[in-house]
């Protein structure tokens, strides 16, 4: 208790320090709003966890998935939305996208058979032509289903950082997103756990992401294995400060200035933790012109 090692801890230091428990109770069942501080403390808890991108909130290893090669193929007929191609395809391609070179226009597969030769698209398919070259591929890959805040990607066969941007500048850049090369320039999460590479890689190219995680969430149990912060020991009672300063706030407490400089002595600390893992320098990236007195 002392030590905050769990969030059954936290959640005790947080009722006494707003009034819900005296200072000699040891049974935290006793507070009148105590489901309401599980909520609010585990709201916070997430807060601290994406706020900046501390080393103890890094997901450890990092995940790595691959992108999907592009698959040429010939489309022999097509009706409504089912397209017939020249070859059977031995795997499932229910999921990825499909377009007809002479059309380009990029349709979403909804079923296919493994060892058929027939894809059902979404809808039915909106182009003039009806037979010849197509190409089958996929630009939406899942990461990881964890990731909380602040991911940074980099393709494993070249060193080089896929340039994460906004989903708008993407669809700028990529309308159609029909244009696939040996090596990814952009990329734009259109959900929490799916990026979208622009241009789609040709051939299935290597990736790694590292990121804030998104932890599970605390029970208040006191169980080390379930209830236990991820949070450094030193750093365990930031999320209770951030959920007296929200409750402070509402009641227009007096004590909030006094909150405010725990909070900021206290992000003080992890940040210089932080900061001490390196050596200090000053780093210039390749290419930036660097002006001075000579």
């Amino acid at each position: 208790m002392a030590n905050l090692d769990t969030g059954s801890d936290l959640l005790a230091w947080f009722l006494r320090r707003c009034g819900e428990l005296f200072p000699n109770d040891t049974v935290i069942a006793n507070a009148d709003r105590i489901i309401d501080a599980k909520l609010h403390l585990n709201q916070q808890y997430l807060q601290v966890c994406a706020s900046r991108p501390y080393r103890w909130a890094r997901k450890d290893p990092p995940r790595q998935f691959v992108s999907v090669a592009k698959q040429a193929v010939t489309m022999n007929s097509v009706s409504g939305a089912a397209v017939t191609l020249a070859a059977t395809i031995a795997t499932s391609q229910a999921g990825r996208k499909f377009y007809l070179e002479a059309d380009g226009i990029p349709c979403r597969i909804d079923t296919h058979t493994a060892g058929s030769a027939v894809l059902n698209l979404v809808t039915a398919y909106p182009g003039t032509g009806t037979s010849g070259a197509a190409v089958i591929f996929m630009d939406e890959i899942t990461v990881a289903s964890d990731i909380l805040a602040f991911p940074v990607i980099r393709e494993l066969h070249t060193g080089d950082d896929l340039e994460v941007i906004p989903e708008e500048e993407f669809s700028r850049l990529y309308p159609r997103n029909i244009s696939d090369r040996t090596r990814a320039r952009h990329a734009a999460f259109v959900t929490n756990a799916k990026l979208r590479l622009g241009p789609w890689t040709t051939d299935a190219r290597l990736f790694e992401c590292a990121y804030n995680y998104r932890p599970t969430l605390l029970d208040f149990t006191g169980a080390a294995a379930t209830d236990t912060p991820i949070l450094p020991q030193e750093g365990r009672a930031l999320p209770g400060l951030y959920a007296l300063h929200s409750l402070m706030g509402d009641k227009r407490d007096a004590r909030l200035v006094n909150i405010e400089k725990e909070i900021g002595r206290l992000e003080a600390l992890l940040t210089g933790a932080e900061v001490s893992f390196a050596k200090p320098r000053t780093y210039v990236r390749p290419g930036a012109r660097v002006m001075g007195v000579g």
